[in-house]
Parts: structure tokens; sequence; C-alpha cells
């Protein structure tokens, strides 16, 4: 008899490790908590072409047909410019999108600065007025931009790969500065002065945005290099410049000076630390 219930027991123990073993269990995936991170960079890229205007009086007597407006307009070239910034993020734990692909999104914040080397941007600006046949002004502009910038960013990880795809979208603001800028009269021609002779610089804030693409790669848990494509747009800006004071030349207004906005495909790489 007890070897009886002993061998059903045996028996009722088997069934049901061999049922528990077929009864099918959620897959659970791990995701990765939060992180903060730090990260440098630099690299290239090019702007677009964009317009200029340039806007001022020429103070003539009442003899030579009194005061002549100034309204020249114009296109400046695209340019070329290198960079280099930092960033600090945080990025949040990751959701799992699929428990079966283990595929997860990582939602992240960062603030990032970069400042652009100075470029020197040229151009023809054309003045029609019926006073004079021509009044063309060929126009540099040396010029050096400072993007700051809160930043949105996917990115999209797998636990068996080494390499992140993400995506961002940022908004903030850049300060741009004009140093030495010349305005020189070619037609007619008024050679050895710069009208803008008594204030060359000045300085302007404006909204910055940009889309960035880019790929990580974890060289080990705290530490990946990462590879980014940026489209960033800066808005509209004002500057103000000196009035022309040379001899022989009528006095003039100062000089105001409205650029439309400017477009950059830029290119980078970097390291980023987890802290």
């Amino acid at each position: 008899m007890k070897l009886h219930i002993s061998y059903s027991i045996f028996l009722f123990a088997l069934t049901t490790s061999a049922f528990a073993s077929h009864i099918p269990i959620e897959s659970a995936t791990v995701t990765a908590p939060g992180k903060f991170y730090i990260g440098v960079f630099g690299g290239g890229g090019s702007s677009n072409n964009f317009n200029g205007t340039q806007f001022g009086t020429a103070f003539f007597p009442d003899a030579a047909g009194g005061p002549l407006a100034v309204n020249a307009f114009g296109r400046l070239s695209s340019q070329s410019a290198a960079f280099f910034g930092a960033q600090l993020g945080y990025q949040a734990q990751e959701i799992l999108l699929n428990p079966c692909s283990h595929w997860t999104l990582g939602p992240a914040a960062e603030l990032e600065g970069y400042s652009m080397n100075n470029s020197s941007f040229h151009g023809d600006l054309i003045n029609n007025t019926a006073r004079l046949p021509e009044h063309d002004f060929s126009v540099t502009y040396p010029m050096s931009r400072t993007v700051f910038l809160a930043n949105a960013v996917m990115s999209f990880n797998h636990p068996c790969l080494l390499v992140h795809p993400y995506v961002g979208l940022g908004i903030g603001n850049a300060i741009i500065r004009i140093s030495g800028a010349d305005a020189a009269q070619i037609s007619p021609p008024e050679v050895g002065i710069n009208h803008y002779n008594t204030n060359t610089s000045d300085t302007n804030s404006t909204f910055a945005g940009q889309i960035k693409l880019g790929l990580s790669y974890d060289i080990n848990k705290y530490v990946s290099l990462f590879a980014d494509y940026r489209w960033l747009y800066l808005a509209n800006t004002h500057f103000a410049f000196g009035s022309t004071v040379a001899t022989g030349h009528v006095p003039t207004s100062s000089w105001q000076v409205k650029l439309d906005a400017q477009r950059y495909n830029l290119g980078d790489i970097g390291i980023r630390v987890n802290l």
C-alpha cells in the first residue's frame, strides 16, 4: 500500500513538471535605467546663399538734389564653417516596444551648445535709384555664430547591438556677431572708403532650430562614440553699423543691415560619457 502511494506521488510530480514546462511564460526584458551623460563634438559644413539688405541715407546738399535714400538689395554667397561644442543630457528609462523583439526606445533631453568659426560672407548689394545710373556696393560680413539648443532625442536600442540610431529635434537661440564689416562702393567707384567706417561691428541674437540624425557606438557601458548630421536654421537678423565719415564723401546716416534666414548642412563626430 505504501509503495503504491509513493509511486502515485512520483507520477503526479513528473506530470506536474512536464505540464509546467509547456505553459507559455510571458517574455520579460529588463530595460536600461535612466542615466545622465556628457559629450563633446566637432565637425563642419556649409551654409546656403541668403539675401541681404542695406539701408541708409546720404545727406547730399539741396544743390545736389538733397538727401539720397539708399536701399540696396542683393545675395550673399554660401560659406563653409567649422564648429565644436558640448552637450549635457539625461536619457530616461527605455521603453519596451515588443517583448519578442527586445527593441526599445530611449527618450532623452539635452542641453547643447556649439560655436562656429568666423566665416566671411560676400555679396553685391544694388541700390536702384533714378538719380544715379548705378549705385552698387560690394559687402563683406565676417561672422561668428554661437548656438544654444534644448534637444528632444529618441534613440532605437537593442541589447544585442552596439550601434544605436537616433533622431533629435532642438530649438533655442543663436548669438551672431559681425566684426570688421566692410561696404565698398564699386559703381560709381569710391576707392578706399568703407561705408561702415565709424563702427564696423555689431551683435544680434535670433531663433535657432535644428534637426539631427545620428548613430552612436558603445565602446563599453560608460563610453560611446557618435556621428551626427545636422540641419541648422538661424532666423533673420538685423545689424546696425556706423555712418560714413571720409574726406570728400557726403555724410551719411548709420547703416542698417538685414540678413535673411541662414540654413546649414553640418556633420560632426564626438564622444559621450555616461555619468
